[in-house]
């Protein structure tokens, strides 16, 4: 008779895989967008009053709205299959509202950095930014808690197939009047720093709120 495999070793923790395809997706999308944004775009006349801009070129606001579909669409797809989702799941209803208020905020957030581009001199000082991918991935994330860690961390990095490419082409337009080489290297800079690391945090929030509600499944009563 052959005998049992031995336990694994106390304090080893298994690691869930990561989801690589909404990762390489968001990759492509975000370099993507950052690229794009370079063109020389019309941009939108800076106000100080209001929503902060006016008259916001027809141009500009096709890119933007076609962008957000795209970032959409693929999003949900890599949410729905990294996550083991399916449509009616609460879970990706939480998905689907959080990216939805997450790309009506980058949509503002990239017209106000287009604006800024036409006077723009020095460096702009970043207060909230990160909010823009921490705060919908952590929100997904927790939504989906119950569906496992590798569930968590697969619907808080889809969020970040929407976020992030528009994140990412509102600092692309911004420096859109640099040369190309400096635009898209500032962009680039600017995505990792405070989209990437944020995005990643909330990833690994979700995780560990997910490895705590399965050891309380696991060990009801205490």
């Amino acid at each position: 008779m052959t005998p049992p495999a031995p336990p694994p070793p106390v304090g080893t923790r298994t690691r869930p895989d990561l989801p690589w395809p909404t990762i390489a997706v968001t990759g492509v999308l975000t370099v993507l967008a950052i690229v794009v944004g370079q063109r020389d775009w019309a941009v939108p006349e800076r106000v100080l009053g209001g929503w902060q801009i006016a008259d916001v070129p027809s141009s500009l606001t096709a890119l933007l709205l076609a962008g957000s579909a795209v970032c959409l669409v693929l999003g949900a797809w890599a949410t729905l299959r990294d996550a083991s989702l399916r449509p009616s799941d609460p879970a990706f209803l939480v998905w689907v509202v959080v990216s939805l208020l997450a790309v009506a905020a980058l949509l503002w957030n990239a017209l106000v950095l287009a604006a800024d581009a036409e006077f723009e001199t020095g460096a702009i000082i970043p207060v909230l930014h990160w909010v823009f991918t921490f705060v919908p991935a952590l929100l997904a994330g927790l939504a989906a808690r119950n569906r496992g860690v590798a569930g968590a961390v697969a619907a808080a990095l889809g969020t970040g197939v929407v976020t992030l490419p528009l994140f990412g082409l509102g600092w692309s337009l911004l420096s859109s009047r640099e040369s190309v080489t400096g635009g898209v290297s500032s962009s680039l800079w600017a995505t990792a720093v405070l989209g990437v690391v944020p995005l990643v945090i909330a990833a690994a929030m979700a995780r560990s709120s997910a490895r705590t509600a399965a050891w309380k499944r696991e060990h009801p009563g205490r």
